[in-house]
């Protein structure tokens, strides 16, 4: 059955009531005028129409192709710099920050700490080896340093000790800071796993969404799997009768109902919508 005999036996409104695709869409497609529609709602239309009616529309759609030229590739909304993008530059600027704070404290160990403080730090190290790490940095006289020498001898016991209790703080410090920042990691890794849903078809899908906070629309026709980010945004997803899979956390839900779908998709999950509804959170009633 071709689209004149379908015309032959039914109206262009009682069409459109059946297809919902609207008047003045059928009227380009029955003229062939393809310059007034776009080249996915051409083939998404015709394919509508032969599900609908058992017909083959095999001429109609190779005279578009036709008319469209080459096959197009399919462009997509910019939802934000990849995730791994961004952990890299995070990574970077934090390698940055470490480096700073190594570097400021190296000068500050040089230039701010006397021998003194050196020997209670490292109250093991003899003599000779603090002279040859310190050297003559405060231009002390040999009466001097040997007086400091002897002082040191007195505290070694007690600054021992000290140090001890402090290299065992800072060792338990460490290990709860380890086991603080693998569990954040954790919970950060579960986050954005959770954050995305794919748009899986089996075939090829037309859909169209909109982004509800700044009203922009746009509409594709892809034959593998598409990805919304969800973190920060709202989206209302509308399909085609194609059949096809949503899938969010690892949960996989399926869609081969030959009807067209729409939902509302963020942050909290996927929730399945009427038509109605649909247009009313501010979908568009005919793409």
């Amino acid at each position: 059955m071709q689209l004149n005999d379908i015309l032959e036996e039914h109206s262009i409104k009682a069409i459109s009531k059946k297809t919902n695709i609207s008047e003045e869409n059928l009227e380009y497609l029955v003229a062939a005028d393809f310059d007034a529609l776009k080249k996915v709602k051409t083939l998404g239309f015709i394919s509508i129409i032969e599900r609908e009616y058992h017909a083959d529309l095999a001429k109609l759609r190779e005279q578009a192709l036709e008319h469209y030229g080459a096959t197009q590739e399919v462009t997509g909304i910019t939802l934000g710099r990849p995730v791994v993008e961004e952990k890299k530059g995070r990574s970077k600027f934090l390698l940055f920050f470490v480096l700073l704070l190594l570097g400021y404290a190296s000068w500050y160990f040089f230039t701010q700490f006397d021998k003194k403080h050196l020997r209670e730090l490292i109250p093991f190290m003899d003599e000779q080896m603090i002279e040859s790490f310190v050297g003559d940095k405060d231009n002390n006289t040999t009466d001097e340093v040997v007086e400091d020498l002897s002082i040191a001898k007195v505290i070694v016991s007690n600054s021992q000790t000290e140090a001890e209790d402090k290299e065992t703080a800072a060792v338990e410090k460490s290990v709860v800071t380890e086991k603080v920042s693998k569990e954040n990691a954790t919970k950060s890794t579960a986050s954005t796993a959770v954050a995305n849903v794919s748009i899986v078809p089996v075939g090829r899908l037309w859909f169209g969404v909109v982004d509800v906070d700044t009203k922009k629309r746009d509409h594709f026709s892809v034959s593998e799997a598409y990805e919304l980010e969800t973190g920060s945004k709202t989206w209302l997803l509308a399909t085609s009768s194609a059949p096809f899979s949503l899938v969010r956390a690892g949960v996989r839900k399926d869609y081969h109902d030959a009807k067209e779908h729409y939902f509302k998709i963020d942050k909290n999950g996927i929730e399945s919508l009427g038509k109605d509804e649909y247009v009313t959170f501010g979908g568009w009633r005919q793409w």
